[in-house]
């Protein structure tokens, strides 16, 4: 799965996060997590394993670790938001980064596990989502 943003309203892409069973498989990418990154590496576009282990039918709670990322700028309770304002009005990098117009997923292969997956036909298999949170301002 590839979570996608947009900074032009759906015009164009560009990959936000991407998550697999195997990252350097699907992505070619070292699978990483938000608590890999650095002050210097924050806003490195990762691919993580972390919730693609364990199939269950039950339903699985992913998330995009934004609120991880903005302690690296505001400290790890969130308390210097002030902080991450003040560079987000100076640093474009900064801004590009955490700035969305549009959120996009992009469901690649369906979550069967260790099952076989029929890569030639894969509108067999059924793809779902249930809820969506998104929080910003």
């Amino acid at each position: 799965m590839i979570l996608e943003k947009s900074l032009d309203y759906g015009r164009t892409w560009q990959p936000y996060q991407y998550y697999a069973t195997d990252c350097l498989d699907a992505f070619h990418m070292d699978p990483k997590s938000v608590k890999d990154l650095s002050q210097h590496t924050v806003l490195e576009i990762i691919c993580t394993e972390e919730y693609s282990t364990g199939y269950t039918t039950n339903s699985k709670i992913i998330h995009f670790e934004i609120k991880d990322r903005f302690a690296f700028f505001a400290g790890p309770r969130l308390r210097n938001m002030a902080s991450l304002y003040g560079q987000l009005d100076t640093t474009k990098k900064l801004r590009d980064f955490f700035t969305v117009t549009d959120l996009r997923i992009r469901l690649l292969r369906p979550a069967v596990g260790e099952i076989f997956v029929d890569e030639l036909h894969l509108a067999r298999y059924f793809y779902a989502i249930s809820d969506i949170k998104v929080r910003g301002r």
